[in-house]
């Protein structure tokens, strides 16, 4: 029954009233079910039930049903307290009212106002009438602004002046763009640029009538006269019959014989036969959808994104969900003006002396930026109007844009030509926490726009020549986007919806756009627009801020058509933007997963990039930010100080040839700085001296005091050294000997590395990580065939290779910061070159070099030395993917030159945790580690070094120290040491200069160093004895008094005469000195111990011992002890009567040690100190400023 609805149990019936009205009627509650309930996105169902109207469409002046159900019964929202209900029922601001601003649109809110009896400002007129004043431009602007009309009247007919792209209307008081000529849509007030137009172009299923009528096909030859002039009948219209399968849709008779029609959607080919599909979605002038066209079989279907609905006309889209807003700079107020509503409120109010010059916002954080030309700051409210704060002071700002992706806000200051960024929960502490994008070539950027869900940022600049760039929002990938056809773009937008970019251009006066390639600029509005400031886009409309005429207008974003003026103010409007969670869409933030410590900046590649504030550097790691002492730096060594200076204060004074920013280190006790290597995490400084053989280490204090401490002495000088930053290892070659030496951590053992094949070692290098070594060997002098060549190594001596034999005098050997390529100089070429660690893609980096000196790499940066014939030292610089090259002049002589930075030496080798188990010294190599010995040990079980057996005289050690042999076994043809080394290096009768390799026992448990040597002689005097290199290299000679030889006699040597133990040291001086003067120093193997006195204990007898003892109990244990002494003594002497005199001082040892704990303080002559920090606060404030 009608009217009536039955429950589904049948029990029931209620009033069709009662069904879906929210009450349960039915006992089984069926009245309510499947129910539509309003909702947010849907609070009407039109259209039979077919589309839901979103709440912010009803009655929004536009039908959205078909029907215009949505605009139907409309009564107007009540007006809350706090605002103006104007009497078309449209509600404003209360502080709107009465304000001199017309902002209801019946101009109700202006009603009743009291006169305005003081003078208007400058650029203002007085109305006569109602006393208001309204802005000058506005007069006779054919819009009333005046309460009395009196502005639109009397207005003298001025001459329109249209430009060369412009129609003029006939009543010529109007100016219209020359496209819409003609168009069909009549835009000129008296429709006169619709009159006068040429034929139009009859389709394929339409007869063209003389002169230009079109008349469809059914209607000719059906004996009517419909065209004008008859052309429609006659001629052949009789005798013209269709042919079966002529036509490939349909056939139709006319005057000029049978002619072939196409159905709706289709157009002729040229063969006047076959109908082919016509795509509208491509025809040129034409935009047949708002947003997506989709090109159908005879016809096409619009679409739209995501977040938008079609309108009832099959093209439109209109957005969904909340109401647009219009948010407006207006002066010193933030305005909000509804899009649909036309509710107008003010969201804040700043200082009256301000300007609110850029604006955006923020849907995530519910907040509204701005910036403040003023304050020089970027502030924000929160959108209930509850909270507010300042994220940065102390810049100028001319746009700003918000990342709601990336979590940032990005700026441009044109002034200094940079584009900026800050994280958007930055809060201002009084420091900057700011970082710059971009700072390179930008001549003075005005405008910006982003689009985070692709990494781009576009921007405007109007300094010299006005283009628009882009580039990846972290600065990467920059491209000029368009540099013809601008004026001054002042603002930019983008519109995703259409793939485009709009600019607002103050210099012709029109609004532009372009694709987003560069393809398809067109230009709206020519000459028309007379002072556009800012431009926004939504839906099929832009808006724009206008100040001359203080206005913001808009229109269709396509053709320029239906301008209107939306807000008319006498304070001046600046930037706007529209507020609409479609132009934010919610995606995947990648900076989530980057990790980084402070700012990250999206990239085109949907990646994360790390970005460091001011006053930080990113660390090599790409994603921490570290203070600038703890950043990268060069090391300059001087003679007698060293210079650093950080590698950010070289960008800092690009362009000068001044001597950067730097700290000096001063040394009171180095006469000539030969070579130097740092280790950043320890902040310790390895340093050696010409003419003497000590490696002294330097540790830099954080009170600015210098610790010294002596680690190692031999003869002549450690020409270069390297240091292990993993281990503690210290790698170095002397010019006494043909070796390469290694010693531990703190300089406590030691031995050659490696000795045989080298004949002028010059410079080692060590990658850590990798545990690989490199070094330079000049080769013979005596031998020119044989010249240098550049070798490499794991770093315990294994797998040595030649990895280029091609230099002069290479120099400056360096590995690049990942290990895999060795870079190095050659003066004698003016050649800087290098060659992957598997000596493969050999390149030349830099050639034709005057001068050239020394060089080092690292930070991805080469760093070289020039000296010219005035003797005026430079320091180049450059990326080394860069060409160009920078220098400063430093008015020293440059002795050495290197890179550190404290993130770039870190990792791990075999060594670096537990000295890798070994018992003495640990050697890292990329698979593992060896173990080895220093003089006076063997290797016992791979890892573990035991002392060496002691030989009395005359026999001797074998190398391995495990055996002693006569002087006739030495070189008799039979091995008699476990290791051989009895054998090797000797010259046989029938054998010419040989080099033996070590054997190995076959228990593969004991390695035999080739620097372990044996344990003979008791004194040692210098010769020099020419080697095979054609040097002079010091010849110990081992004296042993027992053997009947003469003193003056040199030991059979190998390799050309240097003797088999050529490589021995300066035996270290064991004194009382060494226990400091409390104890007697003795030597057990290759180590020096102390015996301290009574009351002293310690390493060194350093310190006084825990406690006085009893006077009585030292009494007599001294007497006890003596006794024992006496007895023992006596035993030991008639013992040794008939034995021959032993040797009194054990194997050499090549240096000299001290404990870390007794280190020798040095305050510098208590005036000199050194604070290893590249700014102290104040500075890095000072020159920040500066900068």
């Amino acid at each position: 029954m009608e009217g009536v609805f039955q429950c589904l149990d049948g029990n029931k019936c209620i009033e069709e009233k009662y069904h879906c009205d929210g009450a349960q009627q039915c006992l089984d509650g069926s009245d309510e079910l499947g129910c539509w309930k309003p909702l947010e996105d849907c609070s009407l169902r039109c259209d039979n039930k077919t589309r839901c109207i979103p709440k912010s469409w009803l009655c929004d002046g536009h039908p959205d049903c078909s029907d215009g159900k949505d605009e139907q019964g409309c009564i107007h929202e009540k007006c809350s307290p706090s605002e103006f209900k104007c009497e078309n029922g449209q509600c404003v601001s209360s502080s709107l009212r009465c304000d001199g601003n017309r902002d209801c649109l019946d101009h109700s809110d202006e009603e009743g106002c009291p006169a305005w009896p003081l003078p208007c400002p400058s650029g203002e007129v007085k109305c006569p009438r109602s006393g208001e004043c309204v802005l000058a431009e506005w007069i006779c602007d054919h819009d009333l602004d005046c309460k009395d009309g009196t502005d639109e009247k009397d207005c003298d007919p001025r001459e329109l002046r249209c430009g060369s792209r412009q129609w003029r209307c006939a009543s010529g008081e109007q100016c219209v763009p020359e496209p819409w000529r003609c168009d069909g849509q009549s835009d000129c007030g008296d429709g006169s640029d619709e009159t006068g137009c040429p034929p139009e172009k009859c389709g394929s299923s339409e007869f063209q009538c003389h002169p230009s009528a079109c008349l469809d096909l059914s209607l000719v030859c059906d004996g009517k006269r419909d065209c004008a002039d008859g052309s429609d009948e006659g001629g052949q219209c009789s005798s013209s019959a269709c042919r079966q399968g002529q036509c490939f849709h349909s056939c139709y008779p006319s005057p000029h014989g049978p002619v072939c029609a196409c159905e709706r959607g289709f157009e002729l080919k040229s063969s006047g036969q076959i109908c082919e599909d016509v795509d509208e979605c491509q025809r040129l002038g034409g935009h047949p959808c708002s947003q997506t066209c989709v090109n159908t079989k005879g016809s096409y279907t619009c679409a739209c994104h995501p977040g938008y609905s079609l309108e009832p006309d099959g093209h439109t889209c209109k957005a969904t969900g909340t109401e647009p807003v219009l948010l407006v700079a207006i002066q010193f107020k933030l305005l909000l003006y509804g899009m649909r509503s036309l509710k107008e409120d003010i969201l804040a109010t700043t200082d009256k002396n301000l300007i609110i010059f850029s604006i955006d916002y923020d849907l995530v954080d519910q907040k509204v930026f701005w910036t403040d030309l003023g304050a020089q700051s970027i502030q924000w409210i929160s959108m209930d109007m509850k909270k507010k704060g300042t994220m940065v002071k102390g810049i100028k700002a001319d746009c700003i844009v918000v990342d709601w992706i990336g979590r940032n806000l990005y700026w441009t200051d044109g002034t200094a030509g940079q584009i900026l960024a800050i994280q958007l929960t930055a809060i201002w502490r009084g420091k900057s926490e700011y970082t710059v994008v971009l700072d390179n070539d930008l001549n003075q950027p005005r405008s910006l726009a982003l689009d985070p869900l692709n990494g781009l940022m576009y921007w405007s600049e109007i300094g010299g020549e006005p283009q628009i760039e882009q580039a990846g929002m972290d600065g990467s990938s920059r491209k000029i986007l368009l540099s013809q056809g601008l004026g001054w773009p002042t603002s930019i937008v983008l519109d995703q919806l259409s793939w485009k970019i709009f600019w607002s251009d103050d210099k012709f006066h029109c609004i532009g756009s372009a694709n987003l390639d560069g393809t398809g600029i067109s230009m709206l509005q020519l000459t028309q627009i007379k002072s556009p400031f800012s431009v926004a886009v939504f839906e099929d409309e832009v808006f724009w801020s206008e100040m001359k005429t203080r206005t913001v207008q808009r229109m269709k974003k396509m053709t320029g058509k239906n301008r209107a003026v939306l807000i008319k103010r006498l304070e001046q409007p600046y930037g706007l933007k529209v507020m609409h969670e479609v132009l934010q869409p919610r995606s995947s933030n990648p900076c989530l997963d980057a990790e980084c410590s402070h700012l990250c900046l999206l990239s085109p590649q949907s990646k994360g990039s790390c970005r460091c504030p001011a006053g930080l550097l990113l660390a090599d790691d790409g994603v921490n930010c570290v203070p600038l002492k703890e950043s990268a730096f060069l090391f300059l060594g001087l003679p007698t100080v060293i210079m650093q200076i950080y590698l950010k204060n070289l960008d800092a004074s690009r362009g000068q040839a001044t001597l950067p920013g730097h700290r000096i280190l001063p040394f009171t006790n180095v006469n000539q700085l030969a070579s130097m290597d740092y280790v950043a995490q320890e902040k310790v400084l390895y340093l050696t001296e010409w003419n003497t053989g000590d490696i002294w280490l330097l540790r830099l204090k954080d009170s600015g005091k210098l610790s010294w401490r002596k680690v190692i002495s031999v003869e002549g000088t450690v020409t270069d050294l390297a240091v292990d930053w993993l281990s503690g290892n210290i790698y170095w070659i002397g010019s006494e000997n043909a070796h390469i030496n290694i010693a531990s951590p703190r300089g406590q053992y030691s031995t050659v590395l490696l000795s045989g094949s080298l004949y002028r070692p010059t410079c080692v290098v060590l990658h850590p990580p990798t545990a690989v070594m490199c070094f330079v060997d000049l080769g013979p002098q005596d031998d020119s065939r044989r010249g240098s060549s550049i070798e490499c190594a794991s770093m315990d001596g294994s797998r040595r290779k030649v990895l280029w034999r091609k230099p002069q005098v290479p120099v400056g050997l360096s590995f690049s910061d990942a290990g895999t390529r060795l870079y190095w100089a050659d003066p004698g070429r003016g050649l800087i070159e290098s060659i992957q660690q598997d000596g493969s893609k050999y390149r030349v980096d830099r050639r034709g070099i005057q001068g050239l000196n020394l060089f080092t790499y690292g930070q991805g940066m080469m760093f070289w030395t020039t000296v010219d014939d005035a003797q005026i030292s430079k320091v180049w610089y450059s990326k080394a993917e860069l060409s160009e090259n920078r220098w400063f002049q430093v008015d020293q002589k440059i002795v050495d030159l290197k890179v550190y930075s404290k993130l770039s030496q870190q990792g791990s080798n075999h060594c670096s945790k537990d000295n890798g188990g070994c018992s003495h010294i640990c050697l890292p190599k990329p698979e593992g580690q060896t173990c080895k010995c220093p003089s006076g040990y063997y290797l016992d079980d791979i890892k573990k070094c035991l002392e060496a057996v002691r030989c009395s005289a005359p026999s001797q050690s074998c190398k391995d120290g495990q055996k002693c042999i006569s002087a006739t076994q030495v070189c008799d043809g039979h091995a008699d040491c476990l290791d051989g080394s009895d054998e090797m290096d000797c010259t046989y009768p029938d054998t010419t200069h040989s080099t033996p390799t070590p054997k190995t026992s076959e228990s593969g448990k004991r390695l035999t160093p080739k620097a372990v040597q044996p344990l003979q002689g008791t004194k040692s005097t210098k010769t020099r004895s020419p080697g095979p290199e054609g040097m002079n290299y010091p010849v110990r000679k081992i004296l042993t008094p027992p053997i009947p030889a003469p003193e003056s006699e040199t030991p059979e040597t190998k390799e050309g005469g240097q003797p088999k133990d050529s490589h021995r040291e300066k035996l270290l001086l064991c004194s009382s000195d060494f226990c400091s003067g409390r104890g007697i120093c003795t030597m057990q193997g290759e180590l020096r111990k102390c015996n301290c006195l009574m009351g002293y204990s310690g390493d060194f007898c350093e310190a006084a011992a825990d406690g006085p003892a009893p006077g009585h109990i030292a009494l007599s244990l001294t007497i006890a002890l003596l006794v024992v002494l006496v007895i023992l003594g006596a035993f030991v002497y008639f013992r040794r009567e008939h034995k021959l005199k032993r040797n009194r001082t054990a194997s050499s040892r090549n240096l000299t040690c001290h404990k870390e704990n007794d280190q020798e303080e040095e305050n510098l002559m208590n005036s000199e100190t050194f604070v290893n920090e590249a700014y102290d606060e104040q500075e890095l404030l000072t020159s920040l400023q500066t900068d």
